[in-house]
């Protein structure tokens, strides 16, 4: 039986390497290594940062989101389903999972009732997403409401490294968590 990474790589492309088209190829290493099907599971640690306020507390609450704290253990699965792809991130015990495509050359990634569009692209060797909508329940959100998240990747000292904040409009930031990741095969330096 062969390796889902060589399955993959053979079958079929997730949706990030879809969306950039020849230019995924620019990412770097780390970054294509993570998103190219070579390497479906990754392990490391991230420093969590949330708000205090009781309604971006709630929110990340409903998303199951990180909880604060630093130097948090972190896993990420990466397993392709078809046209798409799941997610599964596990901070510390705290799990959650989002399910992403591609639609209208947009990213589109589910996390339970939440579904988000981001543009991607490549900007010196790292991968940006930006937020541009949120849909709830299948009613998109107004722009003046959506929250401000530009997530990036890109390669550190061979690792993966991620940062994330997220701003909601008038409440300021709701959480930032970054951190660095390696495949489980190797060992995080």
């Amino acid at each position: 039986m062969r390796s889902l990474a060589i399955d993959r790589a053979a079958t079929e492309v997730g949706p990030l390497p879809r969306l950039l088209g020849p230019a995924f190829a620019f990412l770097a290493p780390a970054v294509v290594r993570a998103h190219g099907g070579a390497a479906p599971a990754w392990t490391g640690h991230a420093d969590v940062r949330r708000s205090r306020n009781p309604v971006a507390w709630l929110l990340c609450e409903l998303l199951r989101l990180p909880r604060s704290g630093r130097d948090v253990p972190v896993s990420l699965r990466f397993e392709p389903r078809g046209d798409a792809e799941r997610w599964t991130r596990d901070f510390a015990g705290r799990r959650y999972a989002s399910d992403l495509w591609t639609e209208d050359g947009l990213l589109v990634e589910r996390m339970g009732w939440a579904t988000l569009l981001f543009r991607v692209d490549g900007v010196g060797g790292a991968l940006r997403q930006t937020l541009t909508a949120v849909r709830l329940a299948g009613v998109t959100f107004p722009a003046w409401a959506t929250p401000r998240c530009i997530a990036t990747e890109r390669e550190e000292d061979g690792a993966l490294a991620f940062d994330i904040p997220v701003d909601l409009p008038w409440l300021g930031r709701a959480i930032r968590y970054s951190g660095r990741l390696r495949p489980v095969s190797e060992k995080l330096a």
